[in-house]
This record gives C-alpha cells, sequence and structure tokens, in this order.
C-alpha cells in the first residue's frame, strides 16, 4: 500500500503539481479542507483522462488496502484516509467534468463575406475556456445550403453564431446567463455579434443603408473634419463605457485623420447604456455645451471626459465651464433634460438601423453608395483601415 501511495504522490510531483509527502501528512483531519488545498495545487488540466483514470485506480487501492492495515493506528489510518478520499474525490470530479464537456459540439457559423466578425480570434478564446477544452468544435459558413435555412428557424438574425449542444456544463458557469434556448434545444452564447447575412448587398458585399436614413442620422448629431468627405464614420458611444474610452483614447482617431485626411468626417452619437449611472447625465451635459460652443464645446468636453474617463456630472459641468460655458444655462438645460428626445432618437436609430445592443460601435458609411459596416467593440485602427480602404475603392 505505502508503495502505491509513494507512486501517486510521486506522478504528482513529477507533473509539476506540487504535491509532495509532506503536504499529504501535514494537512488538517478533513477531506473537504484537502480537497480545497488540492485544487489550489494541481493543474488537473496538465493529465490526460488516460493517466487521471490511473490514478484514481491507484488511490482507490490504497484506501482500501489502508482500510485493512492492521499495523496502523487508528489515528494514522484516519488521517491518511481521509487525505487519499480527498484526491480521488477532485480527480474523480474531473473524470465527470470531462464526460459531460467532451460530449458537447460548439458550432461556430460564420459568414465568410463578412471582414470584421473576426471568427478566428472568437473560435480561439472559447478554446481556452476550461470548460471547453475537451469539447468539439464543428465550422459553418452561410454558403452551406442548409444553413440560412437553420438560422431562421432558430430565429437567428446575426453572424457569426456560437451554437452550443448542450447548457449543462457546470451549475455555476460565469456564461450561463448568455446562453439562449433555441428552436432546436440547442443554445446560443450571445456574443455581440452584427453581421446581417441576409440583407441585400453590394457588389462588395457591404449593407446599403438608405439615403435618407442616413440623412436622418447626420442631421442629428454634429460633424467633425470635412462635410464633403467620401467616408463617414459615425461613433455609437457611452461616456461611462470603459472600453469606448478605450477605443476613442487610441490612435484610431489620429491614424484615420493622418493617412485619410478630407476623405473621412466624423459624427458622434449617444447611447448611454441603462447600467451606467452616470451615462445619461454625461449626455445631457455634453449636449448642453453644444448649445452654447457648438461643435468647439461638444468634442472637447468629450475630450475632458474620456481621456480622464470622467463621466460624473458635476466634473462634466466644471469643465464645460473652463470651456466658457455658462454655469447658470448650462445647469438649466440639464435640469430640464432639453435634449431627452434627441439622445433616445440617436438610440433607437442606431437600435433599431444597426441592430447592435452596446457600446462601443462604430458604423463606417460611404456618402455617396450608402454601402456600410459596423465595427463593435474598441477594435485598432488595422481593422478600420481595412474596411475604409474597402469602402473606397
Amino acid at each position: 500500500m505505502k508503495k502505491i501511495l509513494s507512486f501517486v504522490l510521486v506522478t504528482f510531483y513529477i507533473f509539476s503539481l506540487n504535491v509532495n509527502a509532506y503536504s499529504i501528512v501535514n494537512v488538517s483531519n478533513n477531506s473537504a479542507k484537502y480537497e480545497k488545498q488540492f485544487v489550489k495545487k494541481i493543474n488537473l488540466s496538465k493529465f490526460t483522462s488516460k493517466k487521471l483514470s490511473i490514478l484514481k485506480k491507484q488511490i482507490e487501492e490504497a484506501i482500501f488496502d489502508t482500510e485493512n492495515n492492521d499495523k496502523m493506528t487508528d489515528e494514522k489510518k484516519e488521517k491518511l484516509l481521509w487525505k487519499l478520499i480527498a484526491l480521488n474525490n477532485i480527480i474523480s470530479d474531473e473524470i465527470v467534468s470531462r464526460e459531460i464537456v467532451s460530449s458537447v459540439v460548439i458550432t461556430i457559423i460564420d459568414d465568410k463575406r463578412c471582414p470584421s466578425c473576426m471568427t478566428k480570434e472568437i473560435v480561439d478564446q472559447l478554446k481556452q475556456i476550461p470548460f471547453f477544452i475537451w469539447a468539439t468544435f464543428v465550422e459553418k459558413d452561410f454558403s452551406e445550403a442548409w444553413i440560412g435555412d437553420y438560422l431562421k428557424q432558430n430565429d437567428i438574425k446575426k453572424l457569426p453564431a456560437v451554437i452550443l449542444s448542450t447548457n449543462n456544463i457546470k451549475d455555476n458557469w460565469e456564461m450561463q446567463p448568455y446562453l439562449k434556448l433555441l428552436a432546436d434545444k440547442q443554445f446560443t452564447l450571445e456574443i455581440g455579434a452584427s453581421f446581417d447575412p441576409f440583407v441585400n448587398r453590394s457588389d462588395k458585399w457591404f449593407t446599403i443603408l438608405d439615403k435618407e436614413v442616413l440623412n436622418k442620422i447626420k442631421n442629428n448629431t454634429y460633424l467633425k473634419w470635412n462635410k464633403d468627405a467620401k467616408i463617414s464614420w459615425i461613433e455609437y458611444s457611452d461616456l461611462e463605457c470603459p472600453y469606448c474610452a478605450k477605443l476613442y483614447n487610441s490612435d484610431v482617431k489620429s491614424q484615420i485623420e493622418k493617412i485619410y485626411g478630407d476623405k473621412v468626417n466624423k459624427y458622434f452619437n449617444h447611447f448611454p447604456l441603462d447600467f451606467h449611472q452616470n451615462a445619461m447625465d454625461a449626455a445631457r451635459v455634453t449636449e448642453c455645451i453644444w448649445e452654447q460652443k457648438w461643435n468647439e464645446g461638444f468634442y472637447g468636453l468629450l475630450d475632458k471626459s474620456f481621456s480622464s474617463e470622467n463621466s460624473n456630472k458635476d466634473y462634466l459641468i466644471e469643465e464645460a465651464i473652463n470651456l466658457w460655458a455658462n454655469k447658470d444655462k448650462l445647469e438649466k438645460c440639464v435640469d430640464d433634460k432639453k435634449f431627452d428626445e434627441k439622445i433616445k432618437e440617436q438610440q433607437s436609430i442606431w437600435a433599431y438601423t444597426f441592430g447592435i445592443a452596446w457600446t462601443p460601435a462604430s458604423v463606417l458609411i460611404n456618402n455617396e453608395t450608402g454601402e456600410y459596416e459596423v465595427i463593435s467593440g474598441a477594435y485598432p485602427f488595422t481593422e478600420f483601415q481595412k474596411v475604409i480602404d474597402k469602402l473606397l475603392k
């Protein structure tokens, strides 16, 4: 029995699990406590399922031998049994977990026409999730004959789509709230997909925006750079959103201005998210400074807010005063919620037209053809460059 126990412990040590004879002998006399200690020390992902099964069998044999060892005192026997049972429990749990997850099939439905879906990056990230290490990944494209019908039957309107064959992965899995039951009893994982594979597209596979809708969007916001530019960048943002600040403070804006010059202009639209307590007030202050200081004040206050990552109303009012806004007029405008209808209209047009639910999002539009592409998230300049270059061709 001692040889078997020694072999188990040495095996863990060899595989860099930081479990040795000293730690086995000197933990408190309680299997639950042992399990907590071992879980922290042991990286079971380094073990193949076959190796875990061998270790489990060896530990079970050691438990049997310990129980029938007449030479050990009851006190020593009890201590050793707790240790062995704890090891057996965590290995058993891992084996069961792998058996469950190994039966999970994750189907990724992509559309090769989508230049900014970043499906490969999504798949790579999913494969790093511990629960998915043993899952089977299957990749499909919208061009396959049956995919369109499948998406319609399951009310999937945007790609890429991540389909899980089951949600029975782990009771406390942190991504459970983002799983949606489908008509075929599988589950889709919400990832903020934005590419609509069903709409009519141009020869370059861009969605085409109606000119009246485009003009309505432009007339309801403030222009930055050349009004006659061929490409418009409409940024939808929330002043309390950290990822919005990340995009705004990146080199995307300066690189676009540097490389494309008068070919691109920019508009900023509000999308204050409900769970951001400062977002709506922040949007009100920026609109109210525009009333006094026009575009210079509006974009100047945006710069202050995003660069400091501070969306507090009092802070923004103070900064607006530093930009020479009249304090009394500004506060009255904010308190009267003068621009609420405009802010909400920007939100509704964005949600209805572009089908996006959170910030930041950037819509790049060819003003001549109406072709557009949505970039959802704080992506680097290279992603903007790909879309702009294609829109300019």
